[in-house]
């Protein structure tokens, strides 16, 4: 039978880490009422994209605007009763000068025996009298301050009631529907919607202890300084893929590990990467793949993924040798990309490896091969063509670092 062979391609790969994880908002906030009322007005429709401060809802505002009247006239009259204390206080003082001068006055004229005790007793009585009213003044004067600061406290809490009248966007976003219908009472705390900020993404996954190995170890090689305030896998690139995409079109950077370290009970280490999302193209709540570079494999041997075969003894290729006669090669697949398979090891990269025609040839199987030039699928556009590797900015092309080929890799 005819078949199609070639030499595996030869190229330097990017060895990645990838794994399913599931996407996540960055940003999301509830509104909520923070006054009781009857809502008058709902400014937006479900779904709209809102900016922050935006005003969301109008709750009636008559009684928060009569209580901040009321709170405006409590100031006024106390700051009015401090003028009257301070008054009063002045006038005591000028008694209390004159009194403490005819005090000084009779004492003198007392020891020269010019005034009675009587007398001098009087203008004691009277000195002591005005300088009791005089700390009375003053203590006045110290009520009708406190009397101010607690009547700006309530105009300060009677303004912010009548600012909650308004209800604002916490955070910019998407807005889901309304929670309370116009016209209904709100109370305090009532949930009213929810915005979901969509401009960025979370994407959570885990991976397994030997691959925290291979994080750690690309960290080292970024050449990054060692700063204890900065967690070390921060800003290492990611990619995304969801179900349906080719290649991994969406390009992020990891944003926070687990502080806590491998979790015992299943071996793994929790990640986030963060991805920017200004078409919001991806949906919080997705299952995705991520991927992160975690280094290179020199003369790495590639073949198309339809040249793999599967069996009870294990993952094969077919060969043609030199007596044009098929030969089984037992293979270890690795990493996937672009519908090409790394060949871990059982091939050489001397032989020629059947493309097509494979329904047809059997080990031992006399067969005419035509030999074709492998290449990458799309190669000058992959994605990962300019993936960033630990060591340096480019990166070329794979999958994950210790799983097999499966039906869902690229």
């Amino acid at each position: 039978p005819e078949v199609t062979v070639a030499h595996p391609l030869q190229k330097t790969v990017t060895i990645f880490i990838e794994e399913n994880g599931e996407t996540e908002v960055v940003e999301q906030a509830d509104v909520r009422a923070r006054v009781r009322g009857i809502l008058e007005e709902i400014n937006f429709a479900p779904g709209q994209t809102v900016q922050q401060d935006d005003v969301l809802y109008v709750i009636q505002r008559s009684e928060y605007q009569a209580a901040l009247n009321s709170a405006k006239a409590a100031l006024a009259a106390a700051e009015a009763a401090i003028e009257v204390a301070n008054a009063q206080t002045g006038v005591v003082e000028v008694e209390l000068t004159r009194a403490e001068t005819d005090f000084q006055r009779h004492k003198e004229m007392l020891a020269k025996e010019a005034v009675t005790q009587s007398q001098f007793d009087t203008v004691l009585a009277t000195r002591d009298g005005v300088r009791a009213r005089r700390e009375a003044a003053i203590a006045a004067t110290a009520a009708a301050n406190a009397d101010r600061d607690r009547a700006q406290a309530n105009l300060d809490q009677a303004q912010l009631d009548f600012d909650y009248t308004l209800v604002k966007a916490p955070i910019s976003g998407r807005i889901t529907k309304t929670e309370i219908k116009q016209g209904n009472l709100v109370e305090n705390g009532s949930l009213m919607a929810t915005i979901v900020g969509r401009d960025q993404m979370y994407a959570n996954f885990n991976v397994s202890d030997r691959e925290v190995l291979r994080l750690q170890k690309a960290a080292q090689e970024r050449g990054e300084p060692r700063n204890p305030e900065k967690d070390r896998y921060r800003d290492m690139p990611a990619y995304l893929r969801r179900e349906l995409d080719e290649g991994f079109p969406f390009v992020g950077k990891l944003d926070y590990v687990d502080q806590e370290g491998v979790d015992q009970s299943t071996g793994t280490f929790a990640i986030r990467a963060i991805f920017e999302n200004p078409d919001n193209l991806i949906l919080p709540g997705l299952f995705v793949r991520v991927r992160v570079p975690v280094g290179k494999l020199d003369d790495a041997l590639l073949i198309p993924e339809q040249s793999l075969s599967r069996d009870q003894r294990g993952t094969y290729v077919l060969v043609v040798n030199e007596e044009r006669k098929v030969d089984r090669r037992t293979v270890t697949p690795g990493q996937t990309e672009e519908g090409m398979v790394v060949i871990e090891t059982g091939l050489t990269g001397d032989e020629l490896v059947l493309i097509e025609g494979g329904q047809r040839a059997r080990p031992g199987v006399e067969v005419s091969p035509t030999e074709i030039n492998l290449t990458m699928p799309d190669e000058s556009e992959s994605v990962q063509s300019e993936a960033a590797s630990p060591a340096d900015e480019p990166g070329e092309s794979s999958e994950s670092a210790e799983a097999t080929p499966t039906e869902d890799q690229p």
